[in-house]
């Protein structure tokens, strides 16, 4: 479909927004599984070339700060995840009445 047709369709048809919101929502999450799939055969090639001794210094020092930053970016997701969840368990005990220690 042409952008321009796409265009006065959403504005003739408000609904159709919610439509290509949905559609573009359900293509990252297909894309976001094929990574999440993908991911332990990535990890194993990022070893591979870590491993690998015929690989040039360069190569593996670059291979070995990218195996930290994802190391380092786990710890700090899941840290932030549990501090979310306490947060909104306290939250949720304060609007329900509860008392909560802090």
């Amino acid at each position: 479909m042409d952008y321009r047709t796409l265009r006065k369709y959403v504005r003739d048809h408000p609904d159709a927004t919610d439509f290509l919101e949905r559609q573009t929502q359900d293509a990252l999450d297909q894309s976001h599984s094929k990574l999440i799939a993908a991911a332990p055969a990535a990890a194993q090639r990022l070893i591979d070339v870590i491993n690998d001794e015929n690989n040039r210094g360069y190569v593996v020092v670059q291979a070995v700060e990218s195996l930290f930053r994802i190391i380092d970016r786990g710890i700090t997701d899941r840290e932030n995840a549990e501090q979310l969840r306490e947060i909104k368990e306290s939250i949720n005990a304060l609007e329900g009445g509860r008392v909560v220690d802090m």
